[in-house]
């Protein structure tokens, strides 16, 4: 039988009418084949951004599980996380900052903190079913000039339901460009305005109320002992410099976790410019009465170095004697032991130009003498982030052409060990017997075994002899 045209004319008018309907609920839902193909063009889009370092994946988890809370401070972000029903309680505080590379150092120290408390609390749990744990990490936040934020995290944690243990962690940097101020930078790179602060720090801290009686001296003489790394952990709240123990650190717990408060304006000689107060005080660091007159004094010097173990022995052993000495360094040295270099510099001591690969300057033109000092200048600064202060010239040959070039003191010696000729441990300490007397310069090398091995002797030596180890910038300035 013939189909009748109009039914044709129907049916196709159904087609399109379907057709259309179906269009607009794809369009209106987005559920198609064609949106999945817009994601995909966007992830490609992400993927092509920088790739997504470690410390911003752990500061992204960190975040994810937290609750922000309000922050009183531009530029810092505050998360607040809190353990569930399955795991052992806890409530930490975690600041988020512009800058990547401190919020990485932040987040490290979240993690590692709760990690290990986690770990110790089911270890604790499993001995002792009943046993409560807690963990509290909390954050205190100042500001100074404008520009210096302090970030104070206080940890308490318990593990028993009895003991708590309380801790101290800090941060301090610029808000404007993400600068982590560390002591060496605070105190004008300066080693002596640390010394001055430690000699007043271990006094005033035995003079505080109740201390005297539970300080152990012999660890409060180390922890207050002049090395950058050992006052790290510090703050500048309300006008005040405030340095922050541990609970037992140097004493014991009857007096908790002390810390130490110092007006600015009473250190404000010692300080760097920027850290400087307007407020000026008649009575400061530097007022008479603060001073101490110089006993005897040497400056121990390590030559053509670092080495990658033996220079790490000397630090040792100086770090046991409480000495301090200057390290002319080599920049092909440096170049392979860059970490030990900044290990050097971070133990508070001194390091001074030794050339490029050792050259006899005297022998070079004026072009070259440069490259080989500006060269190591360079390396130096690139594994400590600070320049030498002192030169050293290979051999001890100098010219006018040389010491002419030079923009740092130029520092030979007064008693030459001749470690670099006997190599014997047991004749370093006769060389030094022989002469020595105040404000002598020895020559040492980090280089030599037997140096490393007869140092010991050296110091107790000095020691016994009433000399004080210092740095050859000290030498000098005491002279002028």
């Amino acid at each position: 039988m013939k189909r009748q045209p109009w039914l044709d004319v129907l049916l196709l008018s159904s087609i399109f009418t379907l057709t259309v309907l179906i269009g607009m609920f794809i369009f209106i839902t987005g559920d198609s084949k064609y949106q999945e193909t817009t994601v995909s063009a966007s992830s490609r889009t992400e993927q092509t951004k920088k790739p997504v370092s470690q410390g911003e994946i752990e500061e992204k988890r960190a975040i994810e599980s937290a609750i922000e809370v309000p922050s009183d401070f531009e530029g810092i972000q505050l998360f607040k996380e809190t353990s569930d029903d399955s795991t052992p309680p806890y409530s930490i505080m975690l600041p988020v900052t512009k800058y990547e590379k401190l919020n990485k150092e932040i987040t490290q120290y979240i993690e590692t903190t709760k990690q290990q408390y986690l770990s110790a609390a089911e270890q604790k749990k499993q001995h002792n079913p009943l046993a409560k744990s807690n963990l509290k990490i909390q954050v205190k936040i100042s500001k100074y000039k404008q520009t210096y934020y302090s970030i104070i995290f206080t940890k308490k944690e318990t593990l028993d339901g009895k003991n708590t243990y309380e801790t101290f962690n800090t941060v301090v940097f610029n808000e404007k460009t993400g600068q982590k101020i560390v002591p060496w930078y605070l105190f004008n790179q300066d080693v002596k305005n640390l010394e001055k602060l430690s000699k007043y720090v271990y006094q005033k801290m035995l003079g505080q109320k109740g201390y005297k009686d539970n300080i152990n001296l012999a660890k409060w003489k180390q922890a207050s002992y002049p090395y950058w790394e050992r006052y790290n952990r510090f703050a500048i709240e309300n006008d005040s410099l405030v340095l922050y123990y541990n609970k037992g650190e140097f004493s014991n717990n009857a007096i908790g976790s002390p810390s130490l408060s110092i007006p600015l304006t009473f250190i404000n000689p010692i300080l760097a410019p920027e850290f400087q107060t307007q407020t000026k005080s008649e009575i400061t660091i530097l007022s008479p009465g603060q001073k101490e007159k110089p006993g005897k004094r040497v400056a121990l010097t390590f030559d053509d170095g670092p080495h990658k173990s033996i220079t790490s022995e000397i630090l040792n052993t100086l770090d046991k004697y409480h000495a301090k000495a200057t390290f002319f360094m080599v920049g092909k040295q440096v170049q392979e032991n860059a970490t030990v270099a900044n290990d050097v510099l971070s133990r508070g001591h001194e390091i001074g130009n030794h050339t490029w690969k050792h050259a006899n300057l005297t022998k070079l033109k004026p072009e070259n003498i440069l490259s080989e000092v500006d060269s190591t200048n360079n390396i130096i600064y690139k594994a400590t982030g600070h320049y030498p202060t002192v030169f050293r010239p290979p051999y001890g040959a100098k010219n006018k052409q040389v010491t002419d070039l030079m923009e740092m003191p130029v520092v030979l010696w007064t008693i030459d060990t001749l470690d670099w000729k006997y190599r014997d441990s047991s004749k370093l300490l006769p060389m030094i017997q022989k002469s020595i007397k105040n404000n002598d310069i020895i020559l040492m090398h980090d280089i030599h075994q037997s140096t490393a091995d007869g140092l010991e002797s050296v110091l107790i030596y000095l020691q016994k002899q009433g000399y004080e180890c210092v740095t050859v910038s000290e030498i000098l300035n005491s002279q002028k």
